[in-house]
């Protein structure tokens, strides 16, 4: 749900809220009010519901109105998401299926796969997202811990730039459901106190909980796009320019639609006939009308019958594959994937090279985000712990979340380059990172390595049996099949080494 900048944003004053407390929140719900309207916007376009801007020339103005949509700015947002795809984290030293911090739990109550791809998309629309981690109400059916999505609509923050974190935190937990930019519950993120305040049946704002935070910071973490010193918390993928190409767009489609429709009813014109003819207004009857039998005038001359030339449409089309192109190298999108199809299709290697752009940029954007989901997860751990953050064990520091490749290669060509790795490194065969990078996400590779685990004591259980019955069959009751331990003497009944 978007909304508009509000009309009327009186500060709220919440009763019980400590000056300090009050003055951060004052200063997160004025962040909030004044990035409303641009987020609203942005929302807008990704959703298709940004309105036509004409330019008052070329459109009738009983057309203005047609519905016109250009799906683009969704394809800019939906295209770059897809290809950041969260497989887990890892943790330095663990095996195969090793979880020595539990946390697989955690992701698992959260829906964690489900939460990033939720919150990707916002933080693709809005330049930043956030994720917010608090110890869960079991009684409302939540998790232990509970981590939870924030989309820049309703949340707001203050970068600290010391310490290169979140100082302060807001999010908007109800609305009006009448009014949508007027909240009703916010949550405030401090590095002591998590504060909720709500506002009561009498429209007065009050502390309706508090609960200690001892971890040093603020429950709330970031996951900017392309973020720079001037602005940490990132950029919108849907830019002043892919708006502005947009809008272009909307206008080139809607003029393409009253040419068409031009076009299907084409001029035409009636020389030297008689108005007795259309005095009953009858001139789209007589346009429709499969036989068109006119007199001769007074003089004896037959009327002149002409139409005017129709408009190719080539200009619009043209127009707007240039549109498209000016799209394409704003995002790092092949112009194919925005409907444009050329009458010579491309290569798959010049698909490949178009698609390089988008990949480098999922690339960067997964090493931002890797930082943000590395720090959930820490502050995960340290409040199902009921620890700090520095008392967290040595391998919680060396934890990273992994991304699968978003190059998005086929099957047939992972599958030959890592033939030739392993044929260069023999032993990357028996690692987990040779199913991950053919391409087996995380549920499969652990059920791959359990299935190999399985069959490999099916066929060490069947070794040592064989090797039993060859013992008896070949020294008799007094043979032992049991393996001698190092070092010890053959005793009376045992074969040595040397003798066998």
């Amino acid at each position: 749900m978007s909304f508009a900048l509000p009309v009327d944003m009186t500060p709220i004053r919440v009763k019980g809220l400590s000056p300090d407390d009050q003055d951060e929140l004052t200063k997160l719900m004025q962040i909030w009010a004044t990035k409303a309207e641009r987020n609203g916007l942005r929302r807008r376009y990704y959703d298709g519901h940004a309105r036509l801007r004409d330019l008052g020339i070329s459109i009738p103005p009983q057309l203005k109105h047609t519905p016109t949509v250009v799906g683009w700015p969704a394809k800019a947002v939906d295209t770059l998401a897809s290809r950041s795809m969260f497989d887990g984290f890892v943790v330095p030293g663990a095996g195969d299926d090793d979880d020595p911090l539990e946390l697989k739990p955690i992701l698992d109550a959260n829906s964690f796969d489900q939460l990033y791809a939720t919150a990707v998309v916002s933080e693709l629309i809005h330049c930043c997202a956030f994720l917010t981690v608090t110890l869960g109400d079991t009684q409302l059916g939540d998790p232990p811990v509970l981590i939870s999505p924030r989309s820049a609509e309703y949340a707001a923050a203050r970068w600290d730039m010391r310490r290169r974190q979140i100082r302060s935190g807001m999010a908007v937990v109800d609305v009006d459901s009448s009014i949508p930019s007027q909240p009703t519950m916010v949550t405030l993120y401090l590095a002591d106190k998590i504060i909720t305040c709500a506002k009561s049946s009498t429209n007065q704002w009050e502390v309706a909980g508090e609960a200690p935070n001892h971890l040093g910071r603020p429950l709330m973490e970031p996951m900017p796009f392309r973020p720079d010193d001037a602005r940490p918390f990132g950029k919108s993928r849907i830019s002043r320019e892919i708006m502005s190409i947009t809008d272009s767009a909307q206008r080139a489609a809607l003029r393409a639609e009253v040419l068409m429709e031009f076009n299907t009813a084409p001029q035409k014109y009636l020389l030297g006939a008689d108005e007795e003819l259309f005095q009953d207004g009858s001139r789209w009857k007589s346009y429709m009308d499969a036989v068109l039998a006119i007199s001769r005038d007074e003089d004896d001359n037959l009327p002149t019958f002409g139409q005017l030339s129709q408009v190719s449409p080539t200009g619009a089309i043209s127009y707007l594959q240039h549109l498209a192109a000016r799209f394409a190298g704003a995002t790092g999108l092949p112009v194919s994937s925005l409907g444009i199809v050329s009458d010579n299709p491309s290569s798959a290697q010049a698909i490949s090279q178009a698609r390089d752009d988008l990949v480098t940029e999922a690339q960067s954007m997964n090493r931002v985000n890797n930082i943000a989901l590395t720090n959930v997860a820490r502050m995960a751990l340290a409040i199902r712990d009921g620890i700090t953050l520095d008392a967290l064990p040595d391998q919680a520091r060396g934890l990273r979340a992994k991304f699968r490749n978003p190059a998005m290669p086929s099957v047939v060509s992972q599958s030959d380059a890592m033939v030739k790795q392993i044929s260069a490194i023999p032993w990357l065969a028996n690692t987990r990172v040779a199913l991950e990078e053919l391409g087996y996400n995380e549920e499969q590779v652990t059920r791959l390595l359990a299935d190999k685990r399985r069959a490999q004591a099916s066929d060490t259980l069947a070794s040592m049996l064989a090797g039993g019955e060859v013992g008896h069959s070949q020294s008799g009751d007094s043979t032992s099949a049991v393996p001698r331990p190092e070092g010890r003497a053959p005793v009376r009944g045992e074969v040595s080494g040397d003798q066998a």
